[in-house]
């Protein structure tokens, strides 16, 4: 979370995590995970995003890096993973629909 109501958009995060074990920041992703004190599946877990489709990834890295409302998450995201490119744009559409919906 950052600050009292804002919470990190999970794609910048994977970004951020990914630049951080390319440029050798982090010998692994385990010593990723014990610097953030998160589970090595956690890594896993957030790292998977970066296999949406590139327009996926683009429509939610729209939103910014700090968001309001937790809406977007690595959860909701996780299941398009596995899905077409035009099933993933679909499912992630009504994802951000929920979040505009939301902060009006």
């Amino acid at each position: 979370r950052i600050g009292k109501h804002q919470y990190r958009n999970p794609i910048y995060l994977a970004k951020e995590w990914r630049k951080a074990l390319d440029n050798g920041v982090y010998a692994s992703p385990a010593a990723l995970a014990r610097h953030f004190k998160v589970s090595r599946a956690r890594v896993t877990q957030i790292m998977n995003l970066l296999r949406l489709s590139l327009e996926v990834i683009d429509m939610i890295s729209s939103l910014g890096d700090s968001i309001r409302y937790p809406i977007v998450t690595e959860r909701k995201l996780r299941p398009l993973v596995g899905l077409s490119i035009k099933q993933q744009i679909s499912q992630a559409k009504i994802i951000l629909s929920n979040v505009m919906h939301n902060q009006t």
